[in-house]
């Protein structure tokens, strides 16, 4: 129904530009109706204006008929988005690969008519200048050099060469293999940056138009009508990428702007120990995509007899996840993979009628379609055209991907349709009250003398002081009502922090054991289980257990812990980082709740004491002129959210040093005697004693306490500039817009009745067939007033405001 609803609205919203661009162009091509605009005046239309005009309606009409949708796509680790996209589009245009792999965001647009898909990158200077500094780098000898792990990865080989050679990248690439090349490099390349201590340019991809394009024909749009719109797809770093952090501002806005936004989660990990990490991260996109939002839960087809079934996992994730943030409706378990195999399928079929051949590596996602689809007779069925169709007809069936596929687009077209059909009517709305104060005053000012007009003009040129005067007095009480918030504010923070540092440490006084008792502690624990059970006191502990914030024991007597593998130490880390991060975010809710409420009460004391004042200047004009009431509303931005949420990495830094010690160890002695005592397994005998080095791993807790307080300290440092961002400057925007709009308005009626003087000077004639025109061009104009503005009541909430 609201898509339906939105359809016609943007019918609707068509008709009125198109009868309105042929009002404006007739008054532009009327004799003596618009005017070029005189020194020192402005008219509420001029030619050269009223041109602007025509061609920002005609750019509306073109966004309209347009519809550019745009599908942001968000995924947790491992969930399978690179999967999911290539489902979606219907080939592989993603690689996929067992780690995170979008260091930047990438577009897919649908492309009708582009079989083999092509990536474009004009911005490709700032990355070639990496490989330049890198390659510098690289060849001195006594510089940093980079760990073997990278040197031995055979992903990383053809980068390094490029390296290596100081060659450069294309901006462009065609097709799987190469845009797959690109890609992969592109993301090895962060890593290489970042080992190296390289900074990568970041901040030249912050804006849209920056990043990579890859432009192919949808293959399950293919055969839709060009009027539902085109299709873009976002892809997004996850939380865990590197880079993310940096381009955190960028993603929030598209996500922002995105037609719709869909969150692919894994089925697998759903109820894992990564819960709550992922709960946050979704929570906050969903509050930036109101209403937008989906949620397709991957790898459904591992499900088994004791999994949830499809009912239960909606019911888990929009309840549980999301908190009740999304409707069951919105949440489709599916099979990316499925769905992905089976349109590779389906397309080979299309464009060469059976599967390609197995060749090594190469076309190894035939094995994977076959096992999928056939079983264990694969190997002589996939060989078979018409197997294959009927397989993967009912592949992409059980793929669960056909429903949420249909729904998700047409969210998206009826979100680019709100936000388009908002754009289109807040600016007919604006030229239809302007078209009536024109129209009005000319027409009027036809059958006044020349001194009414003129003790008008004058008494407008008072009204126009009278506003400067409010102006100069409204500055005022916004300074004073900003040191009073900023009071409020100070308050507020230093309440928050407090409470955040005192919850921060008390997760670190959770429990007594250090990582060498914990082996120790297991064992008493399984001597005493019985005992335990019968008890309560096993139950008791675990739930204390699973009490400790950091999912960590600590023991303030013993301040370093000291581990024997790396893995095991960021273990701990993303522990920490993960209970930091749930504290901050608990108390962000407040601290959000506490300053949307400060800035409310502010907000209306301060536009009732300017809307007041200013309609009290108003209502005299309109009383004056005798017009219909003439009302401009003062619109203060609404207060973006002061994130307190560090990114990942800015929390703890580098806390983990890796160390060596020497280590006494017990062998077998060599020789006849060492053999005869291991024969008889004796414990005392044919033993002795050596000295090694052995590698280890020290997470200093004082030093991870002090990054902590940092990490804090740094937040609401930032706290007191994003209140001068987020509130004195839009506020001061907002007085500054406010006071332009009513002295232009004022104005361009006292130029309107000015050029009306002007008029007056012509002959009987000509003022007579103006007079006709003019009245002709104002029959029109009520109907436009009152389809634009509701036009603009109809328009459902698409969280965003649109400015004329």
């Amino acid at each position: 129904m609201y898509e339906q609803n939105i359809e016609l609205l943007r019918e609707e919203s068509l008709r009125l530009l198109e009868v309105e661009i042929d009002l404006l162009q007739r008054m532009k091509d009327a004799d003596g109706v618009v005017v070029d605009e005189h020194s020192h005046e402005h008219q509420t239309f001029t030619q050269a204006s009223i041109q602007k005009d025509l061609q920002m309606l005609r750019g509306e009409a073109d966004k309209l008929q347009r519809l550019e949708m745009v599908l942001a796509v968000v995924g947790t680790m491992k969930a399978g988005k690179s999967t999911t996209i290539n489902a979606i589009v219907g080939t592989e245009v993603l690689p996929n690969r067992n780690r995170p792999m979008t260091a930047l965001p990438t577009l897919i647009r649908h492309t009708p008519g582009q079989i083999e898909p092509v990536l474009r990158l004009e911005n490709i200077g700032p990355i070639n200048s990496v490989v330049a500094e890198l390659h510098e780098l690289l060849r001195d000898p006594a510089g940093q050099q980079l760990p073997y792990e990278l040197i031995d990865d055979k992903d990383m080989q053809s980068l390094l060469r490029l390296i290596d050679e100081n060659q450069r990248f294309d901006n462009c690439y065609q097709g799987p293999e190469a845009i797959f090349w690109f890609l992969r490099s592109l993301n090895d390349l962060v890593r290489v940056a970042l080992e190296l201590g390289v900074d990568f340019p970041f901040d030249s991809y912050d804006e849209i138009h920056e990043i990579p394009a890859i432009e192919v024909e949808f293959s399950h749009l293919a055969a839709m009508p060009e009027g539902l719109g085109r299709l873009t797809l976002l892809d997004t770093p996850g939380p865990n990428e590197a880079g993310q952090q940096h381009l955190r501002k960028m993603l929030g806005e598209q996500l922002k702007n995105a037609s719709a936004v869909l969150a692919v989660l894994d089925f697998t990990q759903l109820k894992s120990d990564a819960d709550q990490h992922v709960r946050q991260e979704l929570e906050r996109i969903a509050d930036v995509a109101q209403g937008r939002m989906f949620a397709l839960v991957n790898k459904f087809d591992e499900k088994d007899r004791n999994s949830d079934d499809e009912a239960q996992t909606k019911r888990l994730v929009a309840d549980s996840l999301m908190e009740g943030r999304l409707q069951h409706s919105q949440v489709f378990p599916v099979s990316s993979k499925f769905g992905d195999l089976a349109n590779r399928a389906r397309r080979e079929l299309a464009l060469n009628g059976c599967l390609p051949t197995i060749v090594g590596e190469q076309n190894a996602w035939v094995e994977d379609f076959g096992k999928a689809a056939f079983g264990m007779l694969w190997t002589s069925m996939v060989t078979n055209p018409e197997a294959v169709k009927t397989a993967a007809n009912a592949l992409w069936n059980a793929s669960l991907f056909a429903a949420p596929l249909d729904q998700i687009i047409r969210k998206a077209h009826a979100g680019a349709a709100t936000l388009a059909v908002a754009s289109a009517a807040a600016k007919l709305a604006d030229i239809a009250a302007r078209l009536n104060n024109f129209l009005s005053v000319r027409d009027a000012a036809l059958g006044k003398g020349v001194e009414e007009l003129s003790e008008q003009i004058n008494s407008l040129r008072n009204d126009i002081d009278r506003i400067t005067g409010l102006e100069a007095k409204t500055r005022k009480d916004a300074e004073r009502a900003l040191q009073a918030i900023d009071g409020k504010m100070n308050k507020v923070f230093s309440e928050i922090r407090a409470a955040i540092s005192a919850q921060i440490q008390e997760g670190f006084k959770a429990g007594k054991e250090t990582e060498e008792q914990q082996p120790q502690e297991r064992k008493r624990e399984s001597l005493t289980g019985l005992l335990s059970m019968l008890t309560g006191a096993g139950s008791q502990r675990r739930l204390e257990r699973r009490r400790t914030t950091y999912g960590y024991e600590f023991n303030e007597d013993t301040p370093v812990i000291k581990l024997s593998n790396r893995e095991k130490a960021q273990e701990i880390t993303q522990g920490i980082e993960n209970g930091v991060r749930e504290i901050i975010t608990l108390n962000e809710r407040r601290l959000v709740a506490e300053t949307e409420l400060i800035l409310r009460d502010f907000h209306v004391l301060f536009e009732q004491g300017i809307s007041t004042q200013a309609s009290e200047i108003i209502s005299q004009l309109n009383q004056r002129l005798n017009r219909s009431g003439f009302f401009i509303a003062i619109k203060l931005p609404p207060m973006p959210a002061l994130s307190m949420r560090p990114s990942s990495g800015e929390v703890l830094g580098e806390v983990i040093e890796n160390k060596q010690r020497s280590v006494r160890r017990r062998r077998r002695a060599g020789g006849l005697w060492g053999g005869i005592c291991s024969f008889f397994e004796t414990d005392d005998w044919g033993w002795e004693t050596y000295s090694s080095r052995e590698e280890y791993f020290e997470i200093d807790v004082n030093k991870v306490k002090a990054s902590i307080e940092k990490s804090v300290a740094d937040v609401f440092a930032g706290l007191a500039s994003a209140t001068v961002e987020t509130i004195a400057k839009p506020l001061e925007a907002s007085v500054d817009n406010f006071f332009d709009e009513l002295r232009l308005t004022v104005e361009s009626i006292r130029s309107d009745l000015n050029q009306s003087i002007r008029d007056k000077q012509s002959d009987q004639g000509q003022q007579q067939r103006l007079g006709e025109l003019l009245a002709g061009f104002k029959r029109h104009v009520p109907g436009i007033q009152k389809d634009s503005d509701a036009l603009k009541r109809d328009i459902p909430s698409a969280g965003v405001e649109v400015a004329a």
